[in-house]
């Protein structure tokens, strides 16, 4: 099965006062601010195999959850100018995010930002040449990582997914601290927000969804080392009842293609988790206090 056929697995989300509700166990992030830096695979690119095979212009796939979760900044007072700035990469693993190039592009395929190279060295690039600038951080990287243990497994060969899994969990943590420390050396104070993975193949075999825990386990505690903030789409996706309907209407499984890829609707519920993770629809300064006006400290 090459990546074309089963794409990504996803097994794998105020200037006038202080927050309302403030986190006292997390850091303090920055608001948004004029650019949300997306990294990851292809959920961050917002890929689907119907609009690859229909026109694989980058412009085609606009209503992936990067899409989605700026729309919903746009609508908060300190992000209404925000935009974002997309480095996904389709088929990209944890470990070629940081080492490059981006197969997909090599192939010849047009990204949302074209680069060569690592995509952590050109996300990084852009953050430090716009200090100051970006204030959030989107992250999902790691379901390739799987895809490539169950075609070596040659499918759902569960025993052998259980065999291998502790050394895609052992990779998964070197490689986010790799990818945070490079993002936390640029953007010590930035909000970086991780999707952590769902299983698509619950439709298939509802047993699957015993891989997906573990796996989001040593994603969210990386994160937490790093003041990250993760977002879990199993529990509404994998668990949510009725089953396979939630799972068949969020992912693209249940379509003649069998593609691992969020819905329209899927990427929608993924970017309001992250949203909702976000903490942004708390900052005040949204809704001025007695129709006091709000100094937009962030765009002149």
């Amino acid at each position: 099965m090459g990546w074309r056929q089963w794409g990504t697995l996803a097994i794998v989300v105020w200037a006038c006062g202080s927050p309302a509700g403030a986190r006292a166990d997390e850091p303090e992030l920055s608001p948004p601010k004029k650019y949300i830096v997306a990294v990851g695979d292809s959920l961050i690119f917002g890929y689907q195999q119907a609009k690859f095979l229909a026109n694989p212009d980058p412009a085609n796939f606009d209503t992936g959850f990067v899409d989605d979760f700026t729309k919903l900044v746009q609508e908060t007072h300190r992000g209404r100018r925000t935009q974002a700035v997309n480095f996904g990469c389709p088929g990209e693993t944890s470990t070629s995010l940081l080492e490059g190039p981006c197969a997909y592009h090599e192939a010849g395929f047009s990204l949302h930002v074209n680069y060569s190279g690592a995509q952590i060295d050109a996300a990084t690039e852009f953050i430090a040449a716009h200090h100051g600038q970006v204030g959030t951080i989107l992250v999902d990287v790691g379901s390739n990582d799987v895809l490539a243990l169950v075609h070596a497994c040659g499918g759902l060969n569960l025993a052998c997914i259980a065999a291998g899994l502790p050394q895609v969990i052992s990779t998964l943590r070197v490689n986010y601290t790799r990818v945070l420390t490079r993002l936390r050396d640029v953007a010590p104070e930035t909000e970086i927000l991780i999707l952590q993975l769902y299983n698509p193949f619950v439709v298939i075999d509802p047993t699957t969804n015993a891989f997906a825990p573990p796996l989001n386990a040593v994603i969210a505690g990386v994160a937490h080392a790093f003041g990250a903030l993760t977002a879990n789409p199993f529990f509404g996706i994998d668990l949510a009842q009725p089953q396979p309907q939630t799972a068949c209407e969020l992912t693209l499984m249940c379509t003649p293609l069998v593609d691992v890829h969020l819905s329209d609707a899927g990427y929608q519920f993924a970017a309001q988790l992250l949203f909702e993770a976000s903490g942004y629809e708390e900052l005040p300064g949204d809704r001025p206090a007695d129709g006091a006006p709000c100094i937009d400290a962030n765009h002149n």
